[in-house]
Formats: structure tokens, sequence, C-alpha cells
């Protein structure tokens, strides 16, 4: 974002203001020491000091330029030699600081962010999950196509069972997060029609179906199936208690009249 580049390049500015300040105190302060004028510090020093630290915009330009590639670092350090070589190798240390930490830092918070916001768009989302979608359906109809020895192009129970008995096959369930442990489960819950066969559509469907944890889907269809179920059996119970009411009611009536015919005779 526009707000994380602007601080970005807030701290990289403090950082060469800081540096600046060292570079440009000490060439000022070697002039002075052997009393030179500008004027005699360009005809009788080496001029690239006085062009690149002798005041404070140059000495942030040339910091700039030293990490950004406008003007070759050991150019720009050479004349820090006649200051000290304790400043030659602060220079150094500003080289390496800027560009392997605070650069590559900056660089890889912007390509998180951008990575990120990639993540976030619908589009690039919805195609990467057909794709991952089609490799997995790809793989499946290659497994399928291995189980399915016989070409009749549906497994049946024993089918089924010897290949989960391969470590390479189990694995790859594991893989999509399908426990294969028991055979006769799965494959119950594959076989949709309930033919005691799979075709391709329901081995597909049913894999891409229990691949993975329970989803939100899988959730709300359990919940949807079970308030379901409570309010048919509600029903039944309120059905079943009228019925037995009338039964009741009828018997103590007939024990009644029965009761009064008795008493009659």
């Amino acid at each position: 974002t526009v707000k994380s580049m602007m601080w970005a390049m807030f701290l990289l500015f403090i950082i060469i203001y800081l540096f600046a300040v060292s570079f440009t105190q000490a060439a000022n302060m070697h002039r002075l020491d052997k009393g030179w004028t500008s004027l005699e510090l360009e005809q009788l020093d080496d001029p690239r000091l006085h062009r690149y630290w002798s005041s404070l915009p140059r000495s942030m330009s040339t910091l700039f330029m030293s990490i950004t590639g406008g003007v070759s670092w050991e150019e720009a350090s050479y004349p820090l030699g006649d200051v000290g070589g304790a400043w030659v190798c602060m220079f150094l240390a500003y080289i390496c600081f800027a560009q392997m930490a605070v650069l590559n830092v900056i660089t890889g918070y912007f390509c998180q962010s951008a990575v990120e916001g990639a993540s976030l768009d619908p589009d690039l989302v919805a195609q990467k999950i057909l794709a991952s979608k089609r490799m997995y359906t790809s793989r499946i109809a290659e497994i399928f196509a291995e189980i399915d020895a016989d070409g009749s192009g549906y497994i049946n129970l024993h089918e089924f069972e010897e290949h989960l008995k391969d470590d390479h096959t189990k694995a790859y369930f594991d893989s999509l997060g399908i426990d294969a442990s028991d055979v006769w489960t799965l494959f119950k819950l594959m076989d949709a029609d309930s033919g005691h066969q799979i075709d391709l559509e329901e081995f597909t469907s049913g894999c891409l179906r229990l691949s993975g944890g329970a989803k939100s889907l899988d959730l709300a269809r359990l919940a949807y199936d079970h308030n379901y179920m409570v309010k048919r059996l509600g029903k039944f119970m309120a059905r079943t208690d009228q019925a037995f009411s009338r039964l009741v009611g009828t018997k103590t009536g007939s024990e009644c009249a029965l009761a009064d015919e008795h008493g009659a005779r």
C-alpha cells in the first residue's frame, strides 16, 4: 500500500541521514585539520572527497546512489581512505546493512503484500481451485484405472480391497486426507447408488467429497438433516400420542358399556 511504502521510504531516509551526518562531519573535519579552503581541497586533495562528502545533501545523495546503482560504492569509498580507515569500514558497514538488511526487508515486505493481495483476488483463487481440482481429478482417474484391472469400467469391493493393500495407493489416499483403514466403509460411502460397484464418476466425486476434514457445507447439511429428523420425530410422536389416546378412550368406553350391560342383567 501507499502508506507502507511511505513508512519504508521514511525509514530509509532516516538511516541515510544519520550516516550522511557522520561522513560529512568527518570530511569537513579532515579539511579543517589541514586548514584548507574548499578551493584548495579540490586542487590539493582528492576532488572526489569534495564531490561526494563535502556537504550533507551531497553525502545523502552519495549514500542513496551507492545502494541504488547510481554510483559505484567503491568510487565513493575511495576518498574516505584519506580521512581514515575507520570511515571506510563504516561506509562498508552501511552498504552491508542497507542492501542486505533494509532493502531486502523492504522488498520482502512488498512481495509478501503482493502475494497476500493476490491470494484475496476472487478470480485468482477460483483459478487456483480449478487447477488443483483438475490435477486431483487426473490423478484420481489414474488410480481408478490401476484398480480397475479388468478394464470393466467398474470397481467392486474385492478389487478395491486388494489394491488398497498397496502402500503407494494408501499413501495417496492419506495425502488427500481420506482414511483408507476401513475399506468397507470407504467403499460404501463412494457407492452412491448402492449398486455394489463404483464407476469413475462415483469414485472421483467420492474422493473429492471425502478429502480433507469436514467442510462447513457438510456441517450445515448434517445440522439440517438433524433438525429435519427432530421435526419428523416430533410429529410422529404427536400422532402416536393422539392415536394412543383415541385407543385408550375407545377401550374405556367399551368397558363402561359392558359394565352397564352386565348391571342391567
